[in-house]
């Protein structure tokens, strides 16, 4: 059933339209030229046989690792199934098809454009948390420490996170659909691959079917969404030059001409609230 749904439902980074992608998140995130945002998430296991320590995560439970790229409409762009739940975030992003795209440069990015507004040439870019490594086509926050001395390190990291939390609607949705992600599951490693894989097809099957309905998408993070799914562990990879300096554009650019008018009372009362 994998190798069927696949090139159906979750198609070849080069068969997507980068534009179109993009222009979703602008529209929908106030976040240009980004074409998608990256998590992961730990799939809870029962510890499979002759394993030893492999599947052992930080948060001691068992698991294997669903690395994905995330639509601006909460569907899978991209998927990874089946890293050891023992290895770390970079790693994992890294050693994938896609990280190895990326890093190498043949991912399907389009070419470079110029900020709305700008002269300033800017590339299309993927957001992600402090987990993975900073490249000029991946974007993550500033740190806490950094930002509390730094209103418009706040104000794009406040951006990026809002543009982010489709990962966290995407897997929340895929557990509230596919009950069997509250629990540890107790199969063997290749099947629970093909199941967390065909799961994620699915998804995307009922992302489209809710949309040709006429549906509107609840683009608010519901607060109270909860799944089994544990985070990846915190632990960024080396940052490169390129990278710090395109952050930098897209940080003044959510403070100049990429302004929206709410997002200085939407920091403050986060302030208030830490």
């Amino acid at each position: 059933m994998k190798k069927h749904l696949l090139p159906l439902c979750i198609p070849n980074p080069s068969k997507l339209n980068m534009e179109d992608k993009a222009q979703e998140f602008w529209t929908r995130w106030n976040f240009p030229y980004c074409i998608g945002t990256i998590d992961g998430k730990h799939i809870r296991m029962k510890c499979p046989k002759n394993s030893g320590s492999l599947y052992f995560n930080y948060k001691e439970h068992f698991s294997l690792v669903l690395l994905a790229l995330v639509g601006a409409n909460c569907k899978f762009l991209v998927v990874d199934v089946g890293s050891y739940g023992k290895e770390g975030d970079s790693g994992i992003f890294g050693k994938s098809k896609m990280g190895q795209q990326i890093y190498s440069g043949n991912f399907n990015f389009p070419d470079d454009e110029k900020l709305p507004g700008t002269n300033n040439s800017t590339p299309f870019v993927i957001v992600c948390d402090e987990a993975f490594r900073l490249h000029r086509h991946i974007m993550k926050p500033y740190s806490r420490s950094s930002a509390r001395q730094d209103r418009a390190k706040t104000i794009f990291n406040y951006r990026l996170s809002r543009c982010r939390r489709v990962t966290e609607k995407a897997f929340g949705l895929l557990a509230q659909v596919f009950r069997i992600f509250h629990t540890a599951i107790g199969i063997d490693v290749e099947v629970c691959d093909d199941l967390v894989t065909v799961a994620c097809c699915l998804h995307n099957m009922l992302r489209d079917a809710f949309l040709e309905k006429g549906n509107k998408i609840f683009y608010e993070y519901d607060e109270g969404q909860t799944t089994a799914m544990g985070t990846l562990c915190s632990r960024g990879g080396f940052a490169s030059a390129d990278g710090f300096d395109v952050r930098e554009k897209f940080k003044q650019f959510f403070i100049q001409e990429g302004i929206v008018s709410w997002q200085n009372h939407q920091i403050s009362r986060t302030s208030t609230n830490i």
